[in-house]
């Protein structure tokens, strides 16, 4: 008997070099995006997380004691969520319309509990409050995106020192230059670098190239830019609501 003629394989697909061939640059290039949530269950954890953070904020700012009481009347803590929801989302432009349902969300939840336990609601702050969400919550959705997604260690880096870059000019302008209140100042900005130099080290692509390091520079090297941006936004606030 002849012997039978060997079954054909399919072709191998080529793969991307293995991580020892590569350096830590060359690496951070071959990242893939880890796998995110799909399209409605991210704008619908928008919703809920912004409502739910919304009614919580009114609630703690009866609750904290100094100097942790600014962090319910706040933008950093209002707007973190939108960084947590634009990380989880695939796509730049869920991550927009994320932060954007996040922080309209929490209006809606915090106006709605203070109506219910009887202060009053006035609905020119609450049409201020909207629009700063319109302007604030796509930007730092993006910032979150930006954080997990890219495979740019020069692109993720901007997440963490927008997110950060709150935190210090809300402490430095807010709480330090114009309401005097030290104590709380040195909260916010302790939170700003915190956010800044742990995010910076964990963005995916510094952490499987090997430079956690090098992410937390490049972060602290984008808030030459965000920083003077974010002390005009904190003073355009000011004058807003006085």
């Amino acid at each position: 008997m002849s012997r039978p003629a060997a079954t054909p394989t399919a072709p191998i697909a080529p793969t991307a070099p293995t991580a020892p061939n590569l350096s830590s640059a060359a690496r951070a290039r071959w990242v893939v995006p880890e796998a995110g949530a799909g399209v409605a269950v991210v704008l619908g954890a928008a919703v809920l997380v912004g409502v739910l953070w919304g009614a919580a904020t009114s609630g703690l700012q009866t609750v904290l004691p100094r100097p942790f009481a600014g962090l319910a009347n706040a933008v950093g803590p209002w707007v973190a969520p939108a960084f947590l929801v634009g990380a989880w989302s695939r796509r730049p432009w869920t991550a927009v319309l994320a932060g954007v349902l996040v922080c309209l969300g929490e209006v809606a939840g915090y106006y709605a509990l203070s109506a219910l336990r009887g202060f009053g609601v006035n609905p020119a702050t609450v049409a201020m409050w909207a629009a700063t969400g319109l302007l604030g919550g796509p930007v730092l959705g993006a910032a979150g995106w930006c954080w997990r997604r890219p495979r740019s260690l020069r692109v993720a880096a901007l997440g963490p020192a927008l997110l950060g870059g709150v935190f210090l000019a809300e402490g430095a302008v807010t709480y330090g230059f114009y309401l005097g209140y030290a104590a709380d100042a040195v909260v916010f900005c302790v939170l700003g670098a915190v956010v800044v130099a742990v995010l910076g080290a964990t963005t995916p692509v510094a952490r499987a190239a090997g430079r956690r390091a090098r992410g937390v520079g490049v972060a602290t090297t984008w808030l030459l830019l965000v920083l003077p941006l974010g002390a005009a936004g904190e003073v355009l606030l000011h004058r807003l609501l006085t």
